[in-house]
């Protein structure tokens, strides 16, 4: 299955969505929406409000993995991040969305994360581009965004910031383009929220951020230990593959790469913006740990040890969503 998707063509990109819905298959015949589903963003309850139905919000969020696996492998094509041309990294961050049945749901970080990858793909166009104004305003706009949706991506603020300077020398006049950026959404939503009356009661519901660990993400079962162990494992896997991952890559190709670990320490350091996440947090991780780890998958010279370990996770997926084994 595996080798279907290694080439870059329109069919094998759409059979990534019968695909998600086959690794989520469960949250669509038991729509049922966790207990230990993450209050710290007012957006989800807006949601339900609209959309009250979990078998269909569940459904949405297989759609919406699938288009943000589409868009990541726009991504690492678009910019030559892997050697080879494949659909393994948006391959890759499905199956890390859906490891266990807590991430499955419609959650704000899984909606928040479409935004994070708009921004950081403009970040990444204005390599030795002359006239990049809009892509840093824009970058600045959706990081925001991603921000009002889910918190905890307020760590990114800085992070795009740090792609920047990284992508390209950082002027202050850029510099101020990138913060009008960020401004802009959150001065909408206060001018509206003000005219409605609301203003003092949306704005605190929506910068709901209190620093501190929080202890709910903290599994509560063996699934929620598997994902974390699982997760960090990846991050260890990752870091020790820098080396190969920069190697024999131009300059702009080892920049984005930088910007990729920058990404997964903001995750990191985004576990101490509040104290009332959850595990479905570790979703911030999916899009750079999936970038990366799809090329320690091509680096594999073997043909079948890559379809072993697909395999491997698979089984993975559907003995913790069906608890075929009770651990």
């Amino acid at each position: 299955m595996l080798e279907f998707f290694r080439r870059n063509l329109f069919l094998n990109s759409l059979m990534l969505l019968p695909y998600t819905l086959m690794v989520r298959i469960e949250s669509l015949l038991h729509a049922d929406q966790p207990a230990y589903a993450s209050d710290i963003s007012p957006f989800i309850a807006w949601t339900n409000e609209i959309i009250p139905s979990l078998l269909v919000q569940n459904l949405l969020a297989c759609i919406l993995v699938f288009l943000q696996a589409v868009y990541i492998n726009k991504i690492v094509i678009k910019h030559r991040i892997n050697v080879q041309i494949t659909l393994w990294p948006g391959l890759v961050y499905i199956l890390l969305c859906s490891i266990v049945p807590q991430c499955t749901y419609l959650s704000a970080v899984l909606i928040a994360n479409l935004f994070i990858l708009v921004a950081f793909s403009d970040i990444f166009k204005i390599y030795k581009r002359p006239f990049a104004i809009k892509f840093i305003f824009n970058s600045g706009i959706f990081i925001s965004i991603s921000a009002m949706i889910y918190p905890p991506y307020i760590a990114y603020l800085l992070t795009g910031f740090i792609g920047l300077s990284i992508i390209r020398s950082f002027k202050t006049k850029e510099m101020l383009q990138y913060l009008s950026g960020i401004l802009v959404p959150f001065m909408l939503f206060g001018s509206w929220t003000f005219y409605c009356g609301t203003f003092q009661e949306k704005m605190v519901g929506l910068v709901k951020v209190k620093f501190g660990f929080s202890s709910d993400i903290m599994p509560t079962d063996t699934n929620g230990y598997i994902f974390i162990g699982l997760i960090f494992l990846f991050i260890i896997i990752a870091i020790f593959s820098y080396n190969a991952y920069s190697m024999k890559k131009r300059i702009q190709v080892q920049k984005k790469i930088n910007i990729l670990f920058w990404m997964i320490l903001s995750a990191l350091i985004a576990l101490f913006i509040s104290d009332s996440i959850s595990i479905d947090h570790l979703l911030m991780l999916s899009a750079p740990l999936g970038i990366l780890l799809s090329m320690n998958l091509l680096k594999i010279k073997s043909a079948i040890f890559p379809e072993l370990i697909h395999l491997g996770i698979i089984i993975l997926i559907f003995v913790l969503h069906f608890k075929i084994l009770i651990l």
